[in-house]
């Protein structure tokens, strides 16, 4: 699994997004099939603007099928529909089912 931290101090949101497409492009030429991204949950900082982007655009990537899938990971428990109908969550390792961080999200290349 690949990580990548998209909240970094002061970052905005246009280098923000543009990371998350350099990070989605480097892993998929690397074969990995999980792509974690720390987008922060929004409490401080200003980072639910940087998550609520990430989302709009993972959404977008989804619906071009530039990616499977992705989750966030408040929604990693194995009674959650949306993580029951994931595609490629045979992929996910037990260590992020256990942490269910709501700053990050998951996402299936």
């Amino acid at each position: 699994m690949y990580t990548v931290d998209l909240h970094l101090k002061n970052e905005t949101t246009q280098t923000a997004l543009y990371n998350l497409k350099e990070a989605i492009s480097l892993a998929k030429r690397t074969k990995e099939h999980i792509l974690c991204l720390i987008v922060g949950y929004g409490s401080t900082g200003g980072t639910h603007k940087i998550k609520t982007a990430v989302l709009k655009d993972l959404e977008e990537f989804k619906q071009k099928n530039q990616i499977k899938d992705y989750i966030e990971g408040s929604d990693l428990d194995i009674f959650n529909l949306k993580y029951q109908t994931l595609k490629g969550r045979e992929w996910i390792d037990t260590e992020c089912l256990k942490r269910k961080n709501k700053g990050e999200i998951l996402v299936i290349l």
